[in-house]
This record gives C-alpha cells, structure tokens and sequence, in this order.
C-alpha cells in the first residue's frame, strides 16, 4: 500500500510543536495504516469521496484525522489532520 499525505496535512503537521502531541499523531496514522476501516465514513458531501474520519482526544483538545483509500490503486491518503472545529469546512475546501 502506498501511503501520501495531503499538503493540507503535511502544513499542518508543521505547525506542531508539541512532541507528545506529534506522538499521539503519528500513533493514530500508524493504526490507520494497519486498519483502513478504523475510520467513519463521512456524509454527504464526503461520501462520494469515500472520505474516512477518526478522532482522539489531547489535552481536552478534540482533533479529527481524514483520509481516503483507493482500493484500485492501493493508495491511501490522508488529506487533512486539525482541530474539531471548522473541521468539515477546511475538508470542504480541500475537495
């Protein structure tokens, strides 16, 4: 499986300066890795995208992971890593 992250992401893991919170980060796109279906599939309009939500919880802070795996080219995407809120408008702008 190839993995690939969204340049949306990818800014926004830059913008970590919290190791332990970089950790539990990369902690939760390892499980996703191993365990594509992990996620919720999202609503319209994300679902004709086969768009795929997690969330944890850090520090009282609740942040949601997106991605989307295409099956036909064994590529999973991660296309946006943020806070809770305004989540699904940011997602909304990336599609």
């Amino acid at each position: 499986m190839i993995v690939l992250f969204h340049k949306k992401f990818q800014k926004n893991i830059a913008k970590i300066n919290n190791k332990n919170l970089y950790a539990k980060i990369k902690e939760e796109v390892d499980l996703v890795i191993k365990d594509t279906s992990r996620g919720k599939l999202l609503e319209h309009p994300f679902r004709k995208h086969h768009i795929q939500s997690i969330g944890f919880v850090y520090d009282n802070n609740s942040f949601r992971i997106a991605y989307t795996l295409d099956k036909a080219s064994d590529k999973l995407v991660f296309l946006l890593i943020d806070a809770r809120e305004n989540f699904y408008s940011k997602l909304e702008r990336i599609l």
